[in-house]
């Protein structure tokens, strides 16, 4: 590869003979050789086999002939030490397993280096010119050598306007980080930077070195402006819900917790049952299931029964945060805790869940480093804010869940062990809808009625053909899956009628040949033998509107706008289901 310098076993010239000091003397060479090299006490001397037939024919001694100094080099000897030697010597005699291989001549060296440059120079700008990233190379006098089409993006500067000029003449010195580097030698990896006012990175910056000694700094740096701005937004956002939800919990009656969670299932029931037992102790719960089940439903349900209405819930998404982000929106910062921090400091999600609850989604995609501090909250129920000095207290519940096997992430070394322990106290499985499959035709109808709302489509029912197709549907989705294709249907709808046409292809291509009720299947047929499908809907809509009388305490406007229906056809549907007015 002509962009890599070269090895040495691709110079070598192998047309030589190796004499001692007494074989040059007696030898005559019969054959032609280029180079002839005689080691002379501790010296290695090269000279022309015209040399030394000379010297052979007159008996001319060895250091009377106009012979060169040669150096003995490893074959795999490092370029550091060919560099050195290079200007010192018009041979290296190349040694492998203490046997010579051949030499190179010192004077072949720069052509093959500059031909090495050459290449590598063509290959380093040319990715510099490719690159979307923004990246800037200083050297020791703090000129600026590399700036990318990147950095001219960020920050508007053009190329030829910075290059060698020094960087403090466009940015603050107290903003610039690969200046520290030049002084300090040290390194950091994804840093949050505000180099000006309206501008937050995280950067990756390096010193770089050549023989121990620092020549300049490299920094690599990705926009998150508008990160930062949308969690500043979050936090605000945030603050106002838990006001609003403290005011309409002031407001509103007590309701059941686990109104949210629909279904009748008998596994569904059970897992109600055990979180309502749970609740009635402080005990750390771990929320188990696949993605789009409800764990973050049953998580609120838990810390409605164990707080008051104003205490406020705080979720965050283990997975959707940052690794270099977490540590700030977890513990909070103090002003001044980093370049950028907000002057008035941030509080963290623990601060904003005291007296509440905090849950923690998608726990398996937690940061190594960061599962060190949580098992410290876990343990101790303190905290520091980041670059603060106060000791704060941890007063939460705090609720974990997963959809991975944190046993197997133990074992791949990938979750810490102690902490696996602290947060699985206690543990839920939250079955998969395909499991309780009786509850589809109750979740379908459920969400018909709020997107049939949110669109303002007048859709009441759901004809059979779609409600078999899913009933019969595995749903790997589960109820979130169920939510997109109930909302795909009711937005195409037409005439107040869902299509079935309108359905995701592979539910229409489903296998309609059984259907899966609880775990036991049985055939189309047969399900329509024992139980009409009319009969099951009629069903679940009268248990849907009982449940919906029942939260409203009997109020028939706020029941019927719930159900998205006039109070007439209310009234028309209670009567056709034998539900007492």
């Amino acid at each position: 590869m002509k962009h890599l310098l070269p090895e040495l076993k691709d110079l070598l010239h192998t047309n030589f003979v190796m004499l001692s000091e007494a074989q040059w003397k007696t030898d005559s060479l019969e054959h032609s050789f280029d180079l002839i090299f005689v080691q002379k006490s501790l010296q290695i001397i090269a000279v022309s086999p015209q040399c030394h037939a000379f010297a052979t024919k007159y008996s001319v001694p060895l250091e009377e002939l106009p012979a060169r100094s040669a150096y003995l080099v490893q074959l795999d000897e490092s370029w550091d030490t060919i560099g050195k030697k290079a200007n010192q010597y018009d041979y290296l005699l190349v040694v492998k397993e203490k046997k010579p291989i051949g030499y190179i001549k010192t004077g072949e060296l720069i052509p093959a280096i500059l031909e090495a440059y050459t290449y590598l120079k063509a290959y380093n700008d040319t990715i510099l010119e490719t690159t979307d990233s923004t990246i800037s190379v200083i050297d020791e006098q703090m000129k600026t050598v590399v700036w990318t089409s990147g950095a001219e993006r960020l920050y508007s500067i053009k190329k030829e306007e910075i290059l060698g000029k020094p960087m403090t003449d466009f940015f603050s010195e107290s903003r610039l980080d690969n200046l520290r580097i030049i002084h300090s030698g040290k390194r950091f990896y994804h840093k949050q930077h505000q180099p000006r006012e309206d501008l937050f990175v995280l950067i990756n910056s390096n010193p770089v070195r050549v023989n121990d000694r620092i020549i300049g700094a490299v920094s690599c740096e990705s926009d998150v402006t508008h990160q930062v701005h949308l969690n500043q937004q979050l936090n605000s956002a945030n603050e106002m819900i838990q006001q609003l939800q403290k005011k309409v919990s002031r407001m509103k009656p007590s309701a059941d917790p686990f109104y949210p969670i629909q279904g009748s299932s008998p596994s569904i029931r059970r897992t109600i049952d055990r979180v309502k037992q749970i609740g009635t102790t402080q005990a750390r719960v771990l929320f188990l299931g696949e993605s789009g089940v409800g764990k973050e439903l049953f998580a609120k349900a838990l810390h409605d029964l164990r707080t008051s209405n104003q205490a406020p819930f705080i979720a965050i998404n283990c997975g959707a945060i940052p690794p270099s982000l977490f540590e700030s929106e977890l513990f909070g910062y103090e002003k001044g805790a980093f370049s950028g921090a907000s002057a008035l400091g941030k509080k963290g999600t623990l601060e904003l869940a005291r007296g509440g609850t905090l849950f923690l989604d998608e726990i398996g995609e937690l940061p190594l480093d960061m599962q060190v501090k949580l098992l410290r909250v876990l343990q101790e129920g303190t905290f520091y804010s980041v670059g603060g000095t106060r000791l704060k207290y941890a007063d939460c519940f705090i609720i974990a869940a997963t959809n991975k096997d944190l046993r197997e992430l133990v074992k791949q070394g990938k979750f810490r062990e102690d902490l696996y322990y602290r947060l699985n106290i206690v543990s839920i499985l939250i079955p998969p809808l395909r499991d309780r499959n009786e509850d589809v035709v109750e979740l379908s109808h459920q969400i018909l009625y709020e997107f049939a709302k949110k669109y303002n489509r007048d859709v009441k029912e759901i004809p059979k053909e779609i409600m078999l197709a899913l009933v019969n549907y595995r749903w790997p989705g589960n109820i979130r899956e169920l939510r997109n294709v109930i909302e795909n249907l009711v937005v195409f709808s037409s005439d107040g009628k869902l299509n079935f046409a309108d359905l995701p292809m592979n539910l229409q291509e489903g296998e309609h040949e059984k259907s899966t009720v609880g775990h036991r299947t049985f055939p189309v047929q047969e399900m329509q033998t024992f139980s009409s499908l009319n009969d099951t809907l009629k069903a679940y809509e009268a248990k849907t509107i009982q449940q919906v009388l029942e939260h409203t305490h009997e109020n028939k406007n706020k029941t019927a706008q719930i159900l998205g229906i006039s109070r007439a056809t209310l009234y028309n549907k209670m009567h056709k289901l034998g539900i007492s007015p």
